[in-house]
């Protein structure tokens, strides 16, 4: 969602038409859930209530002040994201302890993998980095992960999953994930901090592409993909760097800013605030975006270079004429300042409904198409926000 004040008559219209749809017979149950969550890595935690703030004591440094934080934190992913098909993690600490404590609590549901930032020196890692957990009984199971450079520093880390049981003899079809963490917007001028997340945005968007035709050169399945990018953008949905993903035909799943009323839908429907920065602003910057690519999207091997045709049945989360679509988002309400938080951030999960249709399913198309249009491809696009 890009401002409040896009809302357009014939979005209203493609409402008031939601009913119709409601017969697609949606169950949560059966809904693809993506989560992202920066956990706030002990490394970057400067420790509350210091006699003497200068020495910006970081909570990594004793075991005592970091573990009680990482014992939450692991034990409230297994216990409030245990329906979870991923979780997205960004600073994710390498520290052996760290990672056991996180094993003990959710290794038995999920299965790890997790990328290092590199260092400031050549051959030397950081101690933190990106992390994807994928639920052992979910919908998906884990095919491989890579990172790819964004910036001095910093990385995104790019996860290829498949479906996990066959559908009537075919193989599941793939889903492409980018877990990201976007600079934090210091420089002074605004312009910079906009410029700088855009590039970003835009490597990590070629990275996705290029994850996509390595696996359709030598794929044979004829099945489209899903395609998600989220995590920590250091910004919101109306910065560059969001408005660059949109451009390339995703969906942002969750609302564009911190306090925004969509009234328009039948009441008032706001994900609010997600992080608290170390400079004490409440703002929303952690996001989900989606899209299906279909094979001939990447026949040729190019990257992304024309913006495509924009959809408005987008503007309602729907991303395709097959009845995929986002349920829901939600953000859950963690304390995100004070001493006793268990991060800076709050999760974020959206519920996708992601069907495979038989030729026999066509009329679905139609309907699917006769509802929602005529639609004006200039729209911007807006996920159906539920906060919890």
């Amino acid at each position: 969602l890009s401002c409040a004040d896009n809302i357009t008559p014939s979005m209203k219209k493609i409402v008031s038409s939601l009913p119709l749809l409601s017969i697609w017979g949606t169950s949560m149950a059966n809904a693809l859930a993506i989560t992202t969550f920066n956990i706030l890595a002990p490394v970057h935690r400067s420790m509350p209530n210091q006699p003497d703030p200068d020495l910006n004591r970081r909570e990594s440094e004793r075991q005592e002040w970091w573990r009680p934080r990482a014992e939450g934190v692991a034990e409230y992913i297994a216990e409030k994201f245990a329906s979870s098909d991923v979780i997205l993690l960004q600073e994710w600490w390498f520290d052996e302890s760290f990672t056991r404590i996180f094993d003990e609590a959710i290794g038995d549901a999920f299965e790890r993998v997790a990328e290092r930032r590199p260092g400031s020196v050549v051959g030397q890692d950081r101690d933190d980095g990106m992390c994807c957990l994928v639920r052992k009984q979910g919908l998906l199971e884990l095919v491989k992960s890579d990172k790819v450079l964004t910036g001095p520093q910093r990385i995104a880390q790019i996860i290829q999953c498949r479906e996990r049981l066959p559908y009537n003899g075919e193989g599941g079809r793939n889903v492409f994930i980018a877990n990201s963490h976007l600079s934090f917007p210091g420089d002074k001028d605004p312009t910079i901090n906009n410029e700088r997340q855009k590039k970003e945005a835009g490597i990590i968007l070629d990275a996705l592409t290029n994850a996509r035709n390595e696996w359709d050169k030598t794929s044979l399945s004829t099945e489209s993909c899903l395609e998600i990018v989220c995590g920590d953008f250091n910004s919101n949905s109306c910065s560059s760097a969001a408005a660059l993903v949109e451009d390339n035909n995703f969906v942002n799943c969750v609302s564009a800013t911190a306090n925004q009323l969509l009234t328009s839908v039948g009441g008032a429907v706001n994900i609010g605030t997600t992080h608290c920065d170390h400079l004490g602003n409440r703002v929303s910057v952690d996001h989900i975006f989606l899209r299906v690519a279909k094979r001939k999207d990447n026949k040729d091997g190019q990257q992304r270079s024309v913006k495509p045709e924009r959809c408005s049945a987008l503007a309602l989360g729907y991303l395709d004429t097959q009845g995929t679509r986002i349920l829901a988002v939600q953000r859950d309400k963690i304390l995100i300042s004070g001493s006793a938080v268990l991060s800076d951030h709050r999760p974020v999960t959206a519920k996708i409904e992601w069907p495979r249709l038989k030729k026999t399913d066509e009329k679905l198309s139609d309907m699917y198409v006769n509802v929602t249009m005529p639609l004006d491809p200039l729209e911007p696009a807006w996920g159906i926000v539920q906060d919890d």
